[in-house]
Parts: structure tokens; C-alpha cells; sequence
């Protein structure tokens, strides 16, 4: 007699999958005004988070992914900051719920949150370094364009931001910081008014 084959996710899981990605893809459509130019808080990574935690560290990337996918087809911004967006919304995802569903600590969801937020810092500073800046920069006539044009929305209480390192570690780090926590109070709360429901 053959063994059924494993599947990475059921059919209640797809279901769900896709829900909370066409719910992300809606999230990340109601955004703050712009920080620095193009720095936003929006919520389209709480069903990540969800699914992560619920489901499977991947289901968290299959809707980081696909609400990213979605939004690029209709994007101005060359997929910058859809990839961006993936990068370290899956970087805070990952650790977050492997903590969560494979150490039994009592403390484990706090532990995965600061997890989360770190790794959601460091791979914001390689991927916007290396890949998402440039890819801005094209749009603006180049690196010191860019780099004129986030400088002149730079608040008065920050340092001026005259290059791309600083961009990164005035206003992009201590941006994400702030979110990752956001995502943590909100997503926390979600977590526990949708587990039995959804059976996570």
C-alpha cells in the first residue's frame, strides 16, 4: 500500500493562505503619509505574521510574496519597493515564527517579536544598500539626486542626510524599528482573537 504524499500546505491552508493575502495586498493599499519621501506604516504584514504563526514559517513568505506580487503589477516605482517590502517583511516573519512554533519558552512570542524586528533591520540595510536605493535613484536622475531629494525632507530635529548610508541609518533603521514593534502590538492582539476561531 502506497503512503499518501506530504503536501507543504492543505487545502484549508491554501484557503487561508490566499484570504490573508488578498488582505495584505488591501492593507498595504492604506498606507501612512510618506516619511523621508517614501518611508510608510502600513499593516499588510499582520496576516503574514498570522500565517506564520498559525500555519507555517512559509505560509508567512506565500503572502508576503503574493501580496507583493500583486502589488507590483500595478506599481511606478520599477518593483523597488515591492522587493523591499518582501526582503524584510519575510526576515521578520521567518524568525518570528520558527521561534514561536518550534521552542516552547514561555516567553517565545516576545523573544520571535525582537527576533523579527532585528532581522527586519539588518536585511532592510543590505537589501535598500545593495538593491532597493539604486533602483530609486534611477528614477530620480540618480544616487545624488536621490540622495538631494530625502535630505530636503529630512526633519529638523535629525542630522542632514547627505549620502545613501545615511538614509539607511537616519531614517530607514530607526523607520523599521518603530514598525517592527507596531507589528508586534498589533499582530499580538490579532493572534489572539483569530487562534481558535481559525484553529491555529
Amino acid at each position: 500500500m502506497m503512503e499518501a504524499k506530504k503536501t507543504l500546505f492543505s487545502t484549508r491552508d491554501l484557503v487561508i493562505i490566499g484570504l490573508f493575502s488578498a488582505l495584505a495586498y488591501v492593507l498595504m493599499l492604506l498606507e501612512s503619509p510618506g516619511y523621508l519621501g517614501f518611508l510608510r506604516i502600513e499593516f499588510s504584514d499582520v496576516p503574514a505574521i498570522l500565517g506564520g504563526l498559525g500555519i507555517s514559517p512559509a505560509a508567512g513568505v506565500f503572502i508576503e510574496l503574493i501580496k507583493n506580487i500583486i502589488k507590483a503589477m500595478s506599481t511606478k516605482t520599477v518593483g523597488a519597493g515591492e522587493l523591499a517590502n518582501f526582503v524584510v517583511g519575510s526576515a521578520y516573519v521567518l524568525p518570528l515564527s520558527i521561534i514561536y512554533r518550534k521552542w516552547k519558552g514561555k516567553h517565545r512570542l516576545l523573544v520571535g517579536y525582537v527576533a523579527g524586528t532585528v532581522a527586519m533591520c539588518i536585511s532592510g540595510m543590505i537589501v535598500n544598500y545593495f538593491i532597493t536605493l539604486p533602483l530609486y535613484s534611477s528614477m530620480f536622475g540618480g544616487v545624488d539626486a536621490l540622495v538631494g531629494y530625502v535630505g530636503s525632507m529630512t526633519p529638523g530635529f535629525l542630522p542632514e542626510i547627505n549620502s545613501l548610508w545615511k538614509i539607511i541609518i537616519i531614517g530607514i533603521t530607526p523607520f523599521n524599528v518603530v514598525k517592527g514593534i507596531m507589528m508586534a502590538i498589533v499582530s499580538y492582539y490579532v493572534f489572539k482573537l483569530v487562534k481558535k476561531p481559525l484553529q491555529f
